[in-house]
C-alpha cells in the first residue's frame, strides 16, 4: 500500500530536498507545504490523514512546534508519527517539540542512512497503530497483544504520554510539573459509580483540553480523577497563572452540573513544583504529587507550592 508523507518546510531547497531524497527511497506520494498555517488548514479539512509528518521548526509565524502542537489537537492526527527537522543551532528547541507530541527528529542537513532509517521505524509505527485499531486485522486481536488505552475525552494521553515526554527534556532547562485533582471523587470516591465518575472526570477534561496553552505544554489524565501537566523554559508565577485558570476552567465545569456531584463541592486543588535549575525531571514529578497529597491547600490559595525537597508547608 501507498505512503503518503506530509512535509512542511518553509525552504524551497529543503522541500526539493526532501521530496527528492523520499523518492530515491520508493516513497512518492509527499504533499509539501511551505506555511504551517496553511498546512493546518489543509490538513485539518483532509478526510483522510498521512503516515508520516515532517515539520520544520524553525518557520516564521507558526514554527514547527506550534504546528506539532496544533496537530496532536486533531483527533484524526494523534496518533500519526510526526518527525522534526532541526538545525544544530535550534537543538534546544527539541524538548519542547516533544513536549509537544513529536515522535523523533532528523539534523539538518540529512545524513541519508540515518533519514531512511528513521523514516522506516515511524513507517513501521504508523502500520502497528493502524493494525491495532483495526480489530480485523491479522493479528490485532490475539492473545498477549497491548490493549488499546480508553482514551480521555478532550486530552491527549495518560500518564505513558507524560513519562514518555519528561525522558526527553534536558535538565538545563528550567522544568515545572503540575497537577490538578477533583476533591469531590478524591474524598469520596465511594459515593459515586464508575460512570458518575467518568461523567465528572469526562467534563473536566473536556474544559481542560479547550484551555490555550503554549506549544510544548503537555497535559493528561494521570489516573482516577488527577490531571497533571508539565511546562519548559518559563517562570513558576507563570506557571501558576497558567495553573490556577486551569483550575477556574474545571471548577467551572463541575459547577455546571450539580446533580452529577450529589452535593460535593465543585472544587479542585493542586500543586506545582519546579526543577530550580537543577533537580532531574522525576524529582520534579516526584515534589509535585508528594505537595499534592500534602493535605487542604494553603490560604493563600488552592495550589500547592512544593520546596526543592518536597511540598511546602
Amino acid at each position: 500500500m501507498a505512503r503518503k508523507i506530509v512535509a512542511v518546510d518553509d525552504s524551497d531547497i529543503a522541500r526539493e530536498l526532501i521530496v527528492a531524497t523520499l523518492a530515491d527511497f520508493g516513497y512518492d506520494t509527499v504533499e509539501t507545504f511551505s506555511d504551517s498555517r496553511a498546512a493546518l488548514e489543509a490538513l485539518s479539512a483532509q478526510p483522510e490523514t498521512a503516515d508520516l509528518v515532517l515539520l520544520d521548526i524553525m518557520m516564521p509565524e507558526m514554527d514547527g512546534i506550534e504546528l506539532c502542537a496544533r496537530l496532536r489537537q486533531l483527533s484524526a492526527w494523534r496518533d500519526v508519527p510526526i518527525v522534526m527537522l532541526t538545525s544544530r543551532t535550534d537543538k534546544a528547541a527539541l524538548s519542547r517539540a516533544f513536549m509537544a507530541g513529536a515522535n523523533d527528529y532528523l539534523m539538518k542537513p540529512f545524513d541519508r542512512v540515518e533519514f531512511q532509517a528513521r523514516l522506516k521505524a515511524q513507517l513501521r509505527l504508523k502500520a502497528e497503530l493502524d493494525r491495532r485499531k483495526n480489530p480485523a486485522a491479522p493479528g490485532a486481536g490475539v492473545r498477549g497483544a497491548e490493549p488499546r488505552r480508553k482514551r480521555v475525552p478532550g486530552l491527549l494521553g495518560d500518564q505513558n504520554t507524560l513519562l514518555d515526554a519528561l525522558t526527553t527534556v534536558d535538565q538545563s532547562e528550567r522544568l515545572s510539573v503540575f497537577t490538578l485533582t477533583i476533591n469531590a471523587l478524591s474524598a469520596n470516591a465511594a459515593d459515586f459509580s464508575e460512570a458518575e465518575q467518568e461523567a465528572l472526570i469526562g467534563a473536566v477534561s473536556r474544559s481542560l483540553a479547550a484551555a490555550p496553552m503554549p506549544a510544548g505544554d503537555l497535559l493528561v489524565r494521570w489516573e482516577g480523577e488527577c490531571f497533571c501537566g508539565a511546562a519548559l523554559g518559563r517562570s513558576p508565577g507563570e506557571v501558576l497563572e497558567m495553573v490556577e485558570a486551569l483550575a477556574d476552567r474545571a471548577e467551572a465545569a463541575l459547577a455546571a452540573m450539580p446533580e452529577a456531584l450529589k452535593g460535593a463541592e465543585p472544587s479542585v486543588r493542586g500543586a506545582l513544583a519546579d526543577s530550580e535549575g537543577s533537580l532531574g525531571p522525576s524529582e520534579v514529578l516526584g515534589n509535585a504529587f508528594r505537595a499534592l497529597e500534602a493535605g487542604e491547600a494553603p490560604a493563600r490559595g488552592r495550589i500547592h507550592l512544593a520546596s526543592r525537597h518536597g511540598p511546602s508547608h
